[in-house]
This record gives C-alpha cells, sequence and structure tokens, in this order.
C-alpha cells in the first residue's frame, strides 16, 4: 500500500471560449467558474473549491493598443521578469520565452510569500497583434499547487488563439460565450 497522496482525476473537459480576445483552452468539468473585474480587459477564474479562492486557473485578455512583434520579445520577457521578481519572497524556478511567428509567449513557475504562506504560480503571458491574455494557475499553497497540477497543465497548454468547438464542429447554445 502507497502512501502517496491521491491525485485528481478528471470527469471531463469543458472548453472555455473568450469571444472578445478570440481564444480559448480546456478546463476541468465541475470547476466553478467566477468573472474576473478587470479595468482593462476580460477575465475569469475557475476554482475546484469555491471555498478556496487561491487555488484555481483564471485568464485575462486585453488589447494593449499596439501591435507587439517578435523583436519585443527582449524587452517584454525582462518586464516580465523583473515584475515577478517584486512579489514579496519571490523564487523563480523556471522560465522561459520565445516567439514563433506572429506569437509571442513566455512563462514562469514561482514561488512568492503571501503573509506567512508561501504560495505557487505558474504564469503565461501569450501576445499575438495588439492582444495580450494572461494564464494563471495557482495553488494555495506548494502543496495545492502541485495536487492540482495535472489539471493545470491541461488548461495551460490547451491554450489557442480562436475557438477549440467551432473549429471542431461543436455548435453552442445561442448566446454561450463558452466555458
Amino acid at each position: 500500500m502507497s502512501d502517496a497522496p491521491a491525485r485528481p482525476s478528471f470527469t471531463g473537459l469543458l472548453v472555455h471560449y473568450d469571444p472578445v480576445f478570440n481564444f480559448s483552452y480546456f478546463v476541468p468539468d465541475g470547476w466553478y467558474r467566477q468573472p474576473i473585474a478587470s479595468p482593462e480587459g476580460t477575465g475569469v477564474i475557475y476554482l475546484p473549491d469555491p471555498g478556496d479562492p487561491f487555488t484555481g486557473f483564471s485568464s485575462e485578455g486585453r488589447d494593449l493598443g499596439i501591435p507587439v512583434e517578435p523583436g519585443d520579445l527582449p524587452a517584454l520577457r525582462a518586464g516580465f521578469l523583473s515584475g515577478l521578481r517584486r512579489l514579496p519572497g519571490a523564487i523563480i524556478e523556471e522560465r522561459e520565452a520565445e516567439a514563433i511567428g506572429d506569437l509571442i509567449t513566455m512563462e514562469a513557475r514561482h514561488t512568492y510569500r503571501d503573509g506567512k504562506i508561501r504560495r505557487k504560480r505558474w504564469v503565461r503571458l501569450l501576445y499575438r497583434g495588439s492582444t495580450q491574455v494572461r494564464l494563471v494557475a495557482q495553488g494555495a499553497t506548494v502543496e495545492q499547487f502541485h495536487y492540482w497540477l495535472p489539471m493545470f497543465f491541461e488548461s495551460m497548454r490547451t491554450f489557442r488563439f480562436g475557438d477549440w468547438a467551432h473549429d471542431a464542429g461543436v455548435i453552442r447554445p445561442e448566446g454561450s460565450g463558452g466555458g
């Protein structure tokens, strides 16, 4: 018999689609969806437990007002890492950044202190044209992050500009934005 903690299991996946910024990704079925108030764009957070607002997966899209180009990657990466390092007790564990055609993507896994609690996040920024999308997978604790990592991975890695459901021929109910 193993003392390893149980891992979360999938009961299904749903497509989250943001029609304003035209992006989508998969989220675990059964997670609670809440809008994020954002003066710069649109956002949503999915929580496995509505009683824990610090563990979940969020996305936010915004229009920067100017197009971003692959040559902007060094400045964007420097600003991204500088911002992460400003968090209390920040430790950046992994990071990467690249430009692929007109897409710029960068990400980092890091921990930081929130009072006496050490939290862990995986942040990914994506740019296409003048659109920026921020994806954040966070655990209320380092242990919670690692417990939910398989679910976070699914959402983080299925992100794409465009609509997964439409491209697969799935018809949405009238007025449905997805998720």
